[in-house]
C-alpha cells in the first residue's frame, strides 16, 4: 500500500492555485493558429519565446532543436509540481509513463546486447526512478532501491525480471518487451489510482485502459499477430471486459465496430475502422482517441481541490509539446498549413 492518500483534498489549495497561474501560460488557439501559418519553421519556433518556453529556448536558434526545448519545459513542470504538492504519491500517475520507456529501452538494448552508452540519449529523466538506478539493475543485475512504494518496487523488479524470460519464451522477439511492459505501466497507474481513492483519476485510468486496448486491438489484428501475443498486451480493469477483446479477436477486424457498437467508444471504432479502410493507417483513431481523453481531462480543472488540477495540467502541458512538436516537425519538412491542421488533436483549453 502506498505510503500516503489523497485523503484531504484541501491539502492541494496552494499547488492548485499555483497551476490555476501556469494555466494561463499555456498555448492557446490564437498562437497555435500562428505557428501553423508562419512562413517556416523558424518563424514558427520563435513564437515559443512568447509563452512558457521562453527561457528553455535561450541560446537555441535551430528549430530542428526544438525536442530539447520541449523535454526541458516538461521537466521542470515536473520539478515544479512536486515541490508544491503535499501528496508526491500522486503524481506517479504521470511518472511511470517514462520509467517504462525507459526500462524498455534498456531490456531491449541488454538483449540485443548493445551497451548502455548505445541508448544513453533515448532515455527520459522525466521517471520516478532515476536512470542511474534502472542502469545497474538491468545492465549489472544488481539489487538498488528504486525509492517507489515496497509493493509497487517489488512488483516492477518481479515484471523486470520476468519479460527477459519471456523475450526468450518468444524467441529472442523484441515486441513482446514492449507488449508486456506497457500492460505493466497501465497496472502500475491502475494502483495509484486506486490507492488516490479519487473517482477522477480512477475514471481517467479506466477510459484510458479502454482505449489503449481498442488501438492495441485494431494495430495487431490489422497485422494479423497471433492471439497469445495480443493476450500478452491485453490491459484488465477497464470499463470493458478485458474477455470481450479476447472474444473479439477471434473473429474479423471488420466485426469489431459492432461489438463495439453499444460502448462509450463505439463512434471512434466506427469511425476509426472506415479511416482505416479508407487510407490504410491508423493516425484518425489515434487522433479521435487523444481528442476524447483530452477532452475528459479539460473536466479535472474545473474542480477547486484535489490533485485533479494538477493532472489535468501537466496531461495539457504535455499536449501541448505534442501539438508544437507536430507542427514543428510538418513545418520543418514544409507541410501546408491546412494539411497540417488536419493532422493535429485537439488542443487543451
Amino acid at each position: 500500500m502506498l505510503a500516503s492518500r489523497t485523503k484531504n483534498r484541501h491539502d492541494f489549495a496552494y499547488s492548485v492555485a499555483v497551476v490555476r497561474t501556469l494555466e494561463t501560460m499555456l498555448l492557446s488557439e490564437n498562437e497555435m493558429e500562428r505557428m501553423i501559418l508562419a512562413k517556416n519553421a523558424a518563424e514558427a519556433f520563435k513564437i515559443l519565446n512568447e509563452f512558457d518556453y521562453s527561457d528553455n529556448t535561450a541560446g537555441i536558434e535551430d528549430p530542428s532543436e526544438f525536442q530539447q526545448v520541449l523535454d526541458e519545459g516538461l521537466l521542470e513542470i515536473k520539478e515544479h509540481l512536486e515541490k508544491i504538492t503535499s501528496d508526491k504519491n500522486v503524481l506517479n500517475i504521470l511518472w511511470h509513463d517514462y520509467d517504462i520507456h525507459n526500462i524498455k529501452t534498456m531490456l531491449k538494448a541488454k538483449l540485443s546486447e548493445k551497451s548502455f552508452e548505445d541508448i544513453e540519449h533515448l532515455l527520459s529523466k522525466m521517471g520516478k526512478i532515476k536512470i542511474e538506478k534502472l542502469q545497474k539493475f538491468i545492465f549489472n543485475n544488481e539489487e538498488v532501491i528504486f525509492g517507489l512504494d515496497d509493493n509497487i518496487e517489488k512488483y516492477l523488479k518481479e515484471k523486470i525480471k520476468k519479460v527477459q524470460k519471456l523475450f526468450v519464451q518468444e524467441k529472442n522477439n523484441p515486441q513482446v518487451i514492449d507488449l508486456y511492459m506497457d500492460q505493466k505501466l497501465i497496472r502500475l497507474i491502475y494502483k495509484t489510482a486506486i490507492y488516490s481513492k479519487n473517482d477522477f483519476l480512477i475514471n481517467y485510468v479506466k477510459k484510458l485502459i479502454d482505449l489503449t486496448n481498442i488501438k492495441l486491438f485494431f494495430r495487431m489484428k490489422a497485422q494479423d499477430k497471433e492471439q497469445n501475443l495480443f493476450e500478452i498486451a491485453l490491459l484488465w480493469k477497464g470499463n470493458i471486459a478485458a474477455s470481450k477483446f479476447k472474444e473479439a479477436y477471434k473473429t474479423k477486424l471488420s466485426e469489431f465496430p459492432e461489438i463495439m457498437k453499444a460502448t462509450a467508444y463505439g463512434k471512434i471504432v466506427t469511425e476509426g475502422y472506415k479511416a482505416y479502410e479508407k487510407e490504410n493507417t491508423f493516425i484518425f483513431l489515434e487522433k479521435e482517441i487523444e481528442n476524447y481523453l483530452t477532452n475528459y481531462i479539460k473536466a479535472g480543472k474545473l474542480t477547486a481541490f484535489g490533485p485533479e488540477p494538477l493532472i489535468a495540467y501537466f496531461l495539457a502541458k504535455k499536449n501541448n509539446a505534442l501539438v508544437i512538436r507536430m507542427i514543428l516537425v510538418n513545418k520543418l519538412n514544409e507541410i501546408e498549413p491546412e494539411e497540417i491542421k488536419e493532422r493535429l488533436r485537439d488542443l487543451y483549453l
